[in-house]
């Protein structure tokens, strides 16, 4: 009887010290996602100073966010989903546009940073899925804001004190802050992003004093930098999150501002195609956003050259007789359209822009419902919708989508896929509304 017993209790034991192994194994695999995503934020978000990394090199950064997302795919593996995704039609058609951009390369001219730029599509987009299905929201954004802290703090120690470096000399932005970066606008891009998560963190717990520096901070870049539009768009998402969560009527009105701007965008594309303008005139007002209607134009008067699927990834500006015509007419050129929406259109053609604005149409639907079932968590949805109006904003002027390797970019995916849930009736996780 009591050999029996000891062979129970052994058994007891070895049982218990395995879970304790296996615990102890996915708590390593999280800190690792999560650290894996605070490297990642500080290679990925632009690029850096020529005086800090040649320009022969600043693949270098690439295969370091590449780098970090294959480590992150690999650690999800040891860690349990927290959130399982329905294979409703939201999904499908979301997975549909970005595995369309990713086989697009096969219409370009195959160049090797076409065929890499896919590859890096391919592997992000399942380390996104990995990411939102492996590690809570509030994990991530922590993570995140760790990144973007650091690359802010830099920043600013590169303008104070090393200014040959962190302050631009151009005759254009004479005095303004750029700090790590090679663009005064990517340091306001980012002091931006991060003013809108340290918000969320302090709405969400955070003590005061991290809240404050934190913020602080990134204000002052983003004021330094000149990007007063940044700061603008950045505030007005702190002021989305702040409503959102005293008011259902406003969270669903925000809701379905992703959508809008994507027929916004539609229109403004439509002008330039039917116009032939490389400004935007309106009475005697010629808007031309510091040149950025120029690059819209010339992109847009090749439509007709691949309308149904355009120029696959990468393919537009690597067509070496389209960038030689437009450096010879302006004296410039940049391999950017300077426009999220122009990007879709144009590498991916007709059915690329239908695809996403479907999906968009179907994030904004799932989310209204979500909200009015009550099954998701109102802090992650103000946060959601909150970020997701950040990024369709900033689409207007910069190209954030499609951007393989810049994690805001991949993380405006991991947010669309976090809705993509399957509800069940009886699910009412979602905690209660302020009262209107």
């Amino acid at each position: 009887m009591t050999g029996a017993q000891i062979q129970v209790d052994t058994g007891v034991l070895d049982g218990a010290i395995r879970q304790t192994r296996g615990i102890d194994i996915e708590r390593a695999a999280k800190a690792i996602m999560n650290w894996s995503i605070t490297i990642n934020v500080v290679a990925s978000m632009g690029t850096f100073n020529t005086a800090l990394l040649a320009v022969e090199q600043t693949f270098l950064q690439q295969f370091a966010a590449l780098s970090m997302w294959i480590v992150l795919i690999y650690a999800s593996a040891f860690v349990r989903p927290n959130l399982r995704l329905g294979f409703n039609l939201d999904l499908i058609a979301i997975v549909s546009f970005y595995v369309l951009a990713a086989v697009s390369v096969l219409w370009t001219n195959l160049g090797l940073a076409a065929i890499m730029k896919s590859a890096a599509l391919v592997i992000t987009t399942f380390g996104a899925f990995c990411l939102i299905t492996r590690l809570d929201i509030d994990d991530i954004v922590k993570s995140i804001t760790r990144g973007l802290f650091v690359l802010v703090a830099a920043s600013a120690f590169f303008a104070m004190f090393v200014p040959d470096i962190g302050i631009d000399r151009s005759w254009m932005h004479n005095g303004q802050w750029q700090g790590v970066y090679e663009s005064k606008q990517t340091l306001g891009f980012v002091g931006a992003y991060l003013m809108f998560f340290a918000y969320y963190r302090k709405i969400t717990g955070q003590r005061w004093l991290p809240f404050l520096v934190t913020f602080l901070l990134a204000s002052t870049c983003v004021l330094a930098s000149g990007s007063r539009g940044a700061g603008a768009v950045a505030l007005a998402a702190c002021g989305l999150l702040f409503t959102s969560l005293r008011s259902v009527k406003c969270m669903k009105v925000y809701t379905v501002l992703p959508f809008v701007m994507c027929i916004m965008a539609g229109f403004l594309i439509l002008y330039f195609y039917l116009t032939g303008y490389d400004a935007i005139h309106l009475f005697d007002l010629s808007i031309d956003f510091t040149e950025r209607t120029f690059i819209w134009q010339y992109a847009i008067s090749h439509f007709d050259d691949a309308p149904l699927l355009g120029f696959g990834i990468n393919g537009f500006w690597t067509t070496q007789s389209i960038y030689d015509y437009f450096e010879q007419n302006h004296g410039w050129v940049l391999d950017n359209y300077h426009s999220g929406y122009i990007t879709i259109l144009m590498e991916t053609g007709l059915l690329g822009y239908l695809l996403f604005a479907a999906s968009v149409f179907l994030f904004s639907n799932k989310v209204l419902y979500l909200i009015s079932s009550r099954s998701i968590d109102r802090f992650h949805c103000a946060l959601i919708i909150g970020f997701s109006v950040l990024s369709f904003q900033t689409n207007f002027t910069e190209t954030i989508f499609l951007r393989s390797t810049m994690f805001t970019s991949v993380l405006l995916l991991v947010f669309f896929l976090a809705t993509c849930r399957p509800v069940l009736p009886e699910d009412h996780s979602y905690r209660e509304l302020a009262q209107e």
